[in-house]
């Protein structure tokens, strides 16, 4: 969802480094987020230094619990990462550097004891607070402002944590994308712990087309959970009898298991797959593979990410590249030239590659693992998401004759980087 760098100093060849890892918590409450406030107005998201042999969650869990009190910390994907670097302001020459990761979490429940405070975290008075994510955007604002002109010449320009906390703020405000993220990783750990038995599979019309209890369980779960994010959005589900409109206003196109197949054998290789649709159009799009436990996002104009950080389509030609396809398996009739493009393709490719998953092969063309993918026949709820991945990450998707796609109407995708055709 987010990636930036705050280099508030160039780093200088006699500097020593001091470098730390940070974890910190987007943890939401209905449309408030939880922050730590301190005595000089300023909001922070809970969170802190990764010590030594802890691992990024477990750090999480402790720093929230320190500085909250609250003790049962449900952690969700990573959305974000920002890397700071500043000259130390204790004028001792060295070079300050933190890569601090944001976590999606909630809370599972009330459960609370009292904090534990640094002796500087308890002479700023810090307290945990919910407010929206607007109110302290405009805060932080407001004391940036403020600090900026107290700022003394030579030493920093102006105050790294506080711009950001802003910057991540105003990610937040902009779009519920990190809220979307955060449900499908929740409803992504239902795929994960299944446990597949022969009762929960029935067959639908088109040849080797199933639906398990599994797709309409987490399909229920996300149309209750979405559109409480967006109660003026349609929920378009695969598993739907009848599937709304998405020309007009709002929509979530969803696939609660694409990989059905692979699923029911266990081949381990389906995610879930959801897009935010504005006129026909997909502005957000999430993609979460639970085995691997990667979360693809993409927000129309600002880039797609992996696990909070930035992706990109490969540069490799097609002679230097894999070539992945998908054989419309409900539609025998587009076999025979499946396997013929395949083939064609296998002679002039690395090599061939087939998932079961059009949205895991997009994601895969998207952070060049593949640089090229083709299915014939495909409906919106499987290339979606996965579609605006590959285009925020600098590749291309058209239909395999040429024309824009639809998310109205089934259609054929290919989908390459910048040199894979």
């Amino acid at each position: 969802m987010f990636e930036f760098s705050l280099i508030q100093d160039a780093y200088k060849e006699s500097s020593s480094i001091i470098a730390r890892k940070a974890v910190r918590a987007i943890l939401f409450r209905g449309q408030s987020v939880l922050m730590v406030s301190s005595r000089q107005g300023d909001y922070k998201f809970p969170g802190g230094g990764v010590e030594p042999g802890e691992s990024e969650r477990e750090a999480l869990k402790r720093e929230v619990r320190e500085e909250t009190g609250y003790t049962d910390l449900v952690i969700g994907p990573c959305v974000g990462t920002v890397f700071e670097q500043n000259d130390d302001i204790f004028g001792t020459g060295d070079c300050f550097q933190m890569q601090s990761y944001y976590y999606v979490c909630r809370l599972g429940s009330e459960a609370r004891e009292e904090q534990k405070l640094d002796d500087y975290e308890c002479d700023l008075e810090m307290q945990a607070v919910f407010l929206t994510p607007a109110e302290a955007l405009a805060q932080n604002r407001a004391v940036l402002e403020r600090e900026r002109r107290h700022i003394t010449t030579g030493m920093l320009t102006s105050i790294p944590w506080l711009e950001r906390e802003i910057r991540v703020l105003e990610r937040l405000t902009e779009s519920p994308l990190a809220r979307i993220a955060f449900e499908v990783y929740e409803c992504g750990q239902i795929i994960k712990h299944a446990v597949c038995r022969e009762d929960m599979v029935d067959e639908k019309s088109g040849h080797a087309n199933f639906v398990t209890t599994y797709d309409r369980k987490i399909q229920n779960e996300l149309r209750e959970r979405l559109l409480q994010l967006a109660p003026d959005a349609v929920f378009v589900g695969e598993e739907e009898e009848a599937h709304a409109s998405v020309a007009t206003g709002k929509a979530f196109i969803v696939d609660p298991i694409d990989g059905t197949t692979n699923f029911m054998k266990d081949y381990r290789a389906s995610c879930i797959s959801v897009a935010m649709t504005q006129d026909g159009k997909a502005e957000l799009g999430v993609v979460y593979n639970p085995y691997l436990d990667e979360m693809f996002l993409a927000k129309r104009g600002c880039g797609a990410y992996r696990n909070g950080k930035q992706i990109f389509v490969s540069r490799q030609p097609l002679a230097n590249g894999l070539v992945l396809f998908g054989t419309s398996p409900y539609h025998t009739d587009l076999a025979k030239k499946s396997f013929a493009m395949a083939s064609d393709y296998f002679e002039k490719a690395l090599d061939v590659r087939r998932s079961g998953s059009a949205a895991l092969d997009l994601c895969s063309i998207a952070c060049g693992r593949a640089e090229l993918y083709f299915e014939l026949r495909l409906s919106p709820w499987d290339y979606a998401a996965g579609a605006l991945m590959v285009e925020e990450a600098g590749g291309s998707v058209t239909t395999v004759e040429g024309d824009d796609i639809t998310l109205n109407a089934p259609c054929s995708v290919l989908a390459a980087g910048t040199l894979g055709r």
